[in-house]
């Protein structure tokens, strides 16, 4: 068996029960997730182990794993391959890695953008072993990037390719000495101890295995402990915690008998936090074996089983609504919105809800689809939905609903792929009607009216908030009554913003000018949340609100000089990002409950799908959020993920949130700084800088992006065939006027 090799099918499992406890993360199962330090932290390539260290291959250089013989490696694909690892203080080391060279006769190396010493390749030589010494001054505490830089490429395997990596080691110099970590013993294996056959996480002497995790609230860690010392003094166990942010602290240290031993260890006071967890084995001689180490916490009460179906759902989608508009995000919010004060008091209110990309289309074909956007494709201007992406409406008529849409954003249409399952179907752009709340809402109740005494799907996309902001003068007056004689005029605010985010900038906002540009915008949120209220006052007259799953959410944001731009579709900050999302059903969604962890708005699909007693389809990637709104134990790493079509990925994880842009990394603290106007520096918060790597990294390489977090290897993740449509004349002066450029 390869060294070290972790080829395990699951991490977090849903709901276990281990005696008064329910499992919420297996630790054996999840080691491919966890940073393996022996005389040197060991990177395994050709394995999953190595996505946390490449950003899963994601602009840096890695292509597929492979397998030649007994070795797996990763092809370095083209010149240039980059790794990321955590340091945690500074000394010298050896670095030392197993490589096959196609191409070139020299591979530069440089350890965060210093030279080191470069190595000689030959590639008729097949998989070598190399050593490069790397002095202290060259290491950073927290993150360390190394570069790899080779002389050419040569097609192996139908890829042009420049090398194949078996494994890097940042050893310790005293480990040239040690055995080839191709030598060492696997870490996950069968152990019988004083008669009793185990499975469990063998470390040998001194090593230390990290994991990188958000505890839940009242964890604690389970594990029995063992050795197989040879001669000499015992080995010793230890856990130690390291909050982010804040020390380590000691949990446990013990004396490993030769018998297997049960740990029960308090968490609790981590609960919420993002931490780094370290299984330590150290002194002595010989092995410590871990077995069945999990995070469990206090076995509750199960909820009941929903005490009924919704027999419909309405999904209202209010398009450009960022979340901190609302009171219900922002007590402060100078926004009046009654209608969505009350929705979001009588429903489940999701805090950290994070639409997967900045703009309408790629946003709105995630909700409707439960696909990440990678998967969709639906990520240009020209882009269409792909036809063997599975839309909820088609899904809904599948399973007998009667299905309709009324959809006032021109990207949402027949045009780009989505007239998919309706039975009834309205695009007001495409079709030249006004777009207006009022008519929209009005004509989804007389649908909704007709067909009553059936079961329904609505899905309503009103645009309100979006450019051109024209809110009637009785709305506008809320938030700005003085006298204006400026150049922001409500039909122009499309053009105005278009023009004010080029660079150079062609037009420039005065402060009465931002003022009279975010009222306009806030007026046209007040003027939909009035007609919002005649329409919910509609579904109680037919004596449908009640009996209907009512979800409220947005597609994206919108920025007003919040980082020196104006719109969306721009960048990935929080204004752009962060929306709101509620769901609403009496009786069996607990009104007030607010849920502090994040998640995609992809996740809506399937949640209404099990809200309405529909099968959800395995090719949906998001998740249904049911049992978690009432009170069980959430399934999965709590994270969000989020594009900027194929130039930058981010990950939301509680507090913290990292932003790549290509080679670059930017990490925020969300709670001490919601508005972001602080990067923080990777090296002086090195487990919530770790965290988010790991779990964007383990993402971005994922095969199944359903179950991202297993460990899945093979080759890249599937996505769908991408199709695009010309976008004619009037496609084009409709999206235009939307403030749109195609």
């Amino acid at each position: 068996m390869r060294a070290w090799h972790l080829l395990l099918s699951v991490v977090w499992v849903p709901a276990v029960v281990q005696g008064q406890a329910l499992e919420h993360l297996d630790l054996q199962r999840s080691s491919h997730l966890a940073d393996v330090d022996h005389h040197g932290l060991f990177i395994d390539f050709g394995t999953p182990a190595r996505l946390k260290y490449t950003n899963g291959g994601w602009k840096t250089g890695w292509g597929a794993d492979a397998k030649q013989g007994a070795t797996e490696f990763t092809y370095v694909q083209g010149t240039t391959a980059r790794v990321y690892f955590q340091r945690d203080a500074p000394a010298d080391a050896t670095l030392r890695f197993r490589m096959r060279a196609f191409a070139g006769k020299r591979l530069l190396l440089f350890l965060n953008n210093k030279p080191l010493p470069s190595v000689r390749l030959d590639r008729l030589a097949g998989f070598v072993e190399h050593e490069v010494p790397v002095t202290a001054s060259k290491l950073r505490v927290g993150e360390n990037q190394l570069l790899l830089r080779f002389g050419g490429t040569r097609r192996v395997a139908g890829r042009r390719v420049s090398a194949a990596m078996d494994w890097l080691q940042i050893a310790q110099p005293s480990a040239g000495q040690v055995a080839a970590p191709s030598r060492n013993p696997a870490l996950v294996r069968s152990l019988e101890v004083a008669g009793q056959r185990k499975s469990a996480l063998v470390l040998q002497a001194p090593t230390r295995l990290s994991f990188y995790l958000r505890l839940p609230t009242g964890a604690r860690l389970r594990l029995q402990l063992s050795s197989r010392a040879t001669r000499g003094p015992l080995p010793t166990a230890s856990v130690l915690v390291t909050p982010a942010g804040r020390k380590s602290q000691r949990v446990l240290s013990t004396t490993v008998q030769g018998e297997w031993k049960a740990h029960s260890i308090s968490l609790e006071r981590f609960g919420g936090q993002v931490i780094r967890l370290d299984l330590v084995a150290q002194g002595g001689s010989g092995s410590v074996a871990w077995s069945e180490p999990r995070i469990v916490v206090a076995k509750a009460a199960a909820p009941a089983p929903p005490p009924t179906r919704a027999d419909n759902v309405i999904v209202l989608l209010i398009d450009t609504l960022r979340a901190d508009k609302l009171r219900a995000y922002r007590e402060s919010s100078p926004v009046q919105t009654p209608a969505l004060d009350q929705v979001a008091a009588e429903s489940v209110l999701f805090e950290q809800a994070q639409a997967p990309e900045n703009w309408t289309k790629p946003s709105v074909a995630s909700v409707l689809t439960g696909l990440h956007p990678a998967t969709h494709r639906t990520k240009t201007s020209s882009a269409r939905l792909p036809r063997r992406a599975l839309m909820v409406s088609e899904v809904f008529k599948q399973a007998g609903l009667a299905t309709a849409s009324f959809i006032a954003n021109g990207y949402v249409s027949n045009k780009f792929g989505f007239k998919k399952g309706w039975d009834h179907y309205t695009n007001y752009i495409r079709e030249h009607k006004r777009t207006e709340a009022e008519n929209v809402f009005r004509e989804a109740g007389a649908w909704i009216e007709a067909n009553k005494d059936r079961r329904f799907f609505a899905y309503v996309q009103t645009i309100d908030p979006h450019v051109p902001y024209d809110p009637p003068a009785r709305f506008l007056k809320l938030y700005d009554p003085r006298p204006y004689r400026g150049q922001v005029r409500p039909r122009m605010t499309a053009s105005l913003l278009e023009r004010a985010k080029r660079n150079p900038p062609k037009v420039k906002f005065s402060s009465r000018d931002l003022r009279r540009l975010e009222a306009l915008h806030d007026g046209e949120i007040s003027y939909h949340d009035h007609h919002l209220a005649r329409f919910i006052a509609k579904l109680k007259k037919l004596g449908l609100y009640d009996r209907s799953l009512f979800v409220v959410t947005s597609d994206h944001g919108e920025e007003f000089a919040d980082h020196g731009s104006y719109g969306h579709g721009h960048s990935l900050y929080q204004e752009l990002l962060h929306v709101p999302l509620t769901m609403r059903l009496p009786g069996v969604l607990p009104a007030g409950r607010r849920i502090k962890t994040s998640l995609s708005t992809l996740d809506i699909a399937p949640t209404i799908l099990s809200a309405a007693g529909v099968a959800i389809p395995d090719a949906m990637e998001g998740h249904d959020r049911m049992a978690h709104m009432r009170g069980a134990l959430p399934f999965g790493p709590q994270v969000a993920f989020s594009d900027f079509l194929d130039d930058r990925r981010a990950i939301r994880a509680g507090r913290w949130k990292l932003v790549l842009n290509g080679t670059q990394a930017t990490l925020f603290d969300l709670e001490a700084d919601p508005g972001e106007k602080r990067e923080l520096s990777r090296h002086q918060h090195p487990v919530a800088m770790r965290y988010c790597r790991i779990m964007l990294g383990q993402f971005l390489g994922a095969k199944d992006r359903r179950r991202w977090w297993f460990s899945n290897p093979g080759e890249r993740s599937r996505r769908l065939e991408s199709e695009e449509t010309d976008i004619d004349p009037t496609t084009r002066e409709q999206l235009r006027q939307l403030g749109y450029a195609p």
